[in-house]
């Protein structure tokens, strides 16, 4: 017996598209990034050509088309440039309270996007301190952005 509830629609209606799509991605030229989370470090590649910085990280570089990338940690500091609260969650995150993210500008000026903390759209202020830090949540490593003006 189905547990699902139904609701009436009434007027025009279009299908939804399915969204369950799973599939290997290969991470040979960004492995370092992702045991870099592991590890509570966050990585970006840089262009050794012409030292555009990458994130999240390339294998290659889009201004000059350069293979020669290395790999830089971000710094840990920034500020807070936009956020707000997701309430409609992803696919494999539908499971997981309301959540907000944000986008910090680091101090080398990369713009980073993670899960603020905390998610206390009251305290949250665009401009506000922030230290990225790496929780594992459904063990995916994800990026937090930590307001130090709510601690």
């Amino acid at each position: 017996m189905s547990t699902r509830k139904y609701t009436k629609i009434e007027g025009p209606t279009i299908d939804s598209v399915p969204l369950i799509y799973k599939h290997k991605i290969p991470i040979q030229k960004t492995y370092k990034f992702w045991e870099g989370l592991k590890e509570g470090k966050i990585f970006a590649t840089r262009c050794k050509k012409c030292g555009r910085i990458y994130f999240p990280p390339q294998a290659d570089c889009s201004d000059d088309f350069s293979s020669d990338m290395e790999w830089v940690e971000l710094p840990k500091f920034g500020v807070l440039e936009a956020f707000t609260k997701v309430y409609a969650r992803p696919q494999g995150f539908d499971d997981v309270d309301p959540y907000v993210i944000g986008i910090a500008t680091l101090e080398n000026g990369v713009r980073v996007m993670g899960w603020v903390d905390p998610p206390d759209e009251k305290c949250v202020k665009v401009g506000n301190r922030v230290e990225l830090t790496i929780r594992v949540i459904k063990d995916r490593h994800i990026i937090y952005l930590r307001d130090l003006s709510c601690t």
